[in-house]
């Protein structure tokens, strides 16, 4: 066989091979050409620019959401408080139903400290009602202790003033789990079978630092302070010294404005009562007072919220 014949017979085999290779440089060919073969380049992947800013900007979503859920600990405590700070008696009894869920939704809405009275039903639940009022206010056929939490829950409680709307009770377990952290709750206690769950579920809620206990109960208060809970005395301070109120676990007094310069040469911060207007409290806020507790606190201290 001829040289002619057989490199046309090596090409022949040569072009079935890279026919069968998908179309790969035979050997032979790039031996003669004196090239070393080069290797086909991969198809370039592409980059989806669109999908990975999708896949960051949810990432961030849901760590902005982690930390707001489970990394944020921010909630108002009574040290934060501005100065003077406002406490609305009864949820602000003069505008709302007394110790009614709407007063107490629109003080924490409007900056108010919602103060409910607390009591004990039958049942042992702890409610926002004042037992010496509720029987008149809920036009009740008996007493608080007659009732058990949904039959308490049932109940409507008159509007103050006319033309508006009853307002719905609430228990103090719905008032933790609403609105403790928004604000600082400052129940009133006057006995010490009711203070006892208040300040169980106040330690289960860890919100001692943002609940200040008003009392002139001796008993409740030294249960408050070993709780580690701000305390307030409520009761003939006339009577009474700043050393005696400490030693009893007071860190707080509620007082006429008439009595605000004695009581303000002591440790314990003061709250004033009666308190007639706007004026009056910020003359009385120069006098060095902590707060005031109002049953109208839009008086004296009107917010800077503004409702539609």
């Amino acid at each position: 066989m001829s040289k002619k014949k057989r490199r046309y017979g090596r090409s022949e085999r040569e072009q079935s091979s890279r026919a069968q290779a998908g179309g790969e440089q035979p050997v032979d060919e790039t031996l003669e050409n004196g090239r070393a073969p080069v290797p086909e380049r991969p198809t370039p992947k592409k980059f989806n620019a669109p999908l990975w800013a999708g896949i960051i900007v949810v990432i961030a979503v849901v760590a902005v959401l982690g930390f707001n859920m489970f990394g944020s600990k921010d909630h108002l405590t009574v040290d934060s408080l501005n100065k003077p700070a406002v406490a609305a008696l009864d949820g602000g009894s003069e505008v709302y139903p007394a110790n009614s869920k709407l007063a107490f939704t629109e003080n924490t809405k409007f900056g108010y400290l919602p103060a409910p009275t607390l009591s004990e039903l039958g049942d042992g639940t702890i409610v926002a009602a004042d037992p010496k009022t509720a029987r008149k206010e809920m036009e009740l056929k008996d007493d608080l202790s007659s009732l058990d939490r949904d039959s308490f829950l049932d109940q409507t409680i008159k509007p103050r003033r006319k033309n508006t709307a009853p307002g719905e009770p609430i228990t103090w377990d719905q008032m933790v789990d609403e609105m403790a952290g928004a604000t600082v709750l400052m129940p009133l206690i006057e006995a010490p079978e009711v203070a006892t769950p208040v300040l169980k579920m106040i330690a289960e809620a860890d919100i001692a630092e943002s609940v200040i206990v008003r009392t002139d109960d001796a008993e409740v208060a030294k249960a408050a302070s070993d709780a580690k809970v701000a305390v307030m005395f409520t009761g003939d301070y006339s009577s009474s010294s700043p050393e005696d109120l400490e030693k009893s676990g007071y860190s707080m007094v509620a007082v006429a404005p008439d009595a605000v310069s004695t009581w303000t040469e002591s440790d314990l911060k003061v709250w004033v009562t009666g308190v007639k207007d706007e004026k009056q409290l910020k003359e009385l806020a120069d006098a060095g007072i902590f707060g005031a507790l109002s049953t109208n606190p839009y008086t004296i201290q009107p917010s800077d919220v503004k409702s539609n």
